[in-house]
């Protein structure tokens, strides 16, 4: 017969009533967190699940600081844009006022004024900020204002890149455009040719419009039309080869190339009129052009002829300005769409995290309260027959 001494069961009972403390203590804890995982101790494969998850959250966190700030930039440029529209919309009215058979050499120098008034706010425009000290149209770079114009020469002075924010784990949004796209790369004319009449011209002929009739047809080079007669044209490339030739008649169009120049008025022999490939021009450029135009005397019929000539080249090249604001326009819109696309796909998928983390971190409530009482009446039972035994001896039973 094995004989276990008083001592050895105190000691069996004691490590019973720690170990049981202890577990109360794990669940009360769990119970006051609301943590089923605390630290890595208590389930290593949890914890590293639940960091993973915790990078996650954190990651869309961050995504959605990008967002944000996105947000806002492309606001502001949104605004920005919607004024420098405005102001465009009213330098055309003035172009077209400008033309008009009232107009004389005061009216039209009190319609440059206006003008230039407008140049001053869009180049204005041009350098807005963000308020936070970084310009919506000055690249990635920190330097000064982007826009500057001296002797009506207007210059880029920023960058051409643009700054990339990440929105989502596989989709980056750019949170502006440079003024180098936005203000000075726009194609003149018509945006395929325009068209300039000759410095020499002596009658007064007038293009009226200027079209692509085929595009396929087009070959990109400088075009010479030149008035054989007052009622006869040749057309010759850049290598100085005749193309085409015709008669013509006040308000008829020049065809070659896939190209038509309707010119109407009364070119004298030898007159010109030049169609080269667009260029980009900035719209300070074209604004600066028309000023010019404006301020200069045109007082005789070929004067009248010649500013007549510029205005129509100016109206062609705000309506490629007007164009290319609105297209610039519609990117920041589907930009701004984009954002809140992934703003709410990266909700969605935040709640899934969410969810999955609490799954495996958070304690079942109801159930560790049941362990709790489980574990306080075993150690309620284990302290009664701890009080109860550890005075007994052999004496006691005799």
């Amino acid at each position: 017969m094995m004989r276990v001494s008083t001592k050895s069961l105190q000691l069996q009972w004691l490590a019973d009533v720690y170990r049981r403390q202890a577990e109360i203590a794990r669940v009360q804890k769990q119970v006051t967190s609301g943590l089923r995982i605390s630290t890595a101790a208590d389930d290593p494969a949890g914890a590293g699940q639940v960091v993973s998850l915790k990078q996650g959250l954190d990651r869309l966190e961050n995504y959605s600081a990008n967002g944000e700030a996105v947000r806002r930039r492309l606001a502001l440029e949104e605004n920005a844009l919607d004024k420098f529209g405005d102001a465009l919309s009213r330098v055309r009215e003035l172009a077209v006022q400008a033309g008009g058979g009232v107009q004389n050499t005061d009216t039209r120098v009190a319609i440059a004024t206006e003008v230039r008034e407008l140049l001053a706010t869009m180049v204005d425009i041009a350098n807005s900020q963000d308020g936070e000290g970084r310009y919506l149209f000055g690249g990635t770079g920190a330097g000064g204002e982007p826009v500057s114009i001296a002797n009506d020469v207007a210059t880029y002075n920023g960058d051409d890149g643009a700054r990339l924010q990440r929105v989502g784990d596989s989709r980056s949004i750019r949170e502006g455009d440079p003024g180098s796209e936005v203000f000075f790369a726009i194609r003149n004319g018509n945006g395929t040719f325009y068209v300039m009449d000759g410095a020499s011209n002596t009658g007064t002929g007038v293009f009226t419009n200027a079209t692509v009739t085929n595009p396929a047809a087009w070959v990109a080079q400088d075009y010479t039309i030149q008035f054989t007669a007052p009622d006869a044209y040749a057309v010759t490339d850049a290598g100085g080869s005749t193309i085409a030739t015709g008669t013509w008649s006040a308000g008829q169009a020049v065809q070659f190339q896939g190209a038509s120049v309707t010119i109407d008025g009364a070119p004298a022999t030898g007159d010109t009129f030049r169609v080269r490939p667009a260029i980009n021009r900035s719209v300070f450029q074209t604004m600066t052009r028309l000023i010019s135009g404006l301020e200069a005397e045109s007082t005789s019929a070929v004067g009248r002829a010649d500013f007549q000539n510029m205005l129509n080249a100016t109206l062609l090249n705000l309506d490629q300005v007007e164009r290319h604001i609105s297209n610039v326009r519609s990117s920041v819109g589907a930009r701004l769409n984009a954002v809140d696309d992934q703003k709410s796909n990266n909700e969605e998928l935040a709640l899934q995290l969410q969810s999955t983390l609490s799954t495996v971190r958070d304690v079942d409530l109801a159930g560790a309260i049941s362990d709790l009482e489980t574990e306080l009446t075993g150690l309620e039972a284990a302290q009664k027959v701890f009080a109860q035994t550890r005075g007994l001896s052999l004496f006691d039973l005799l």
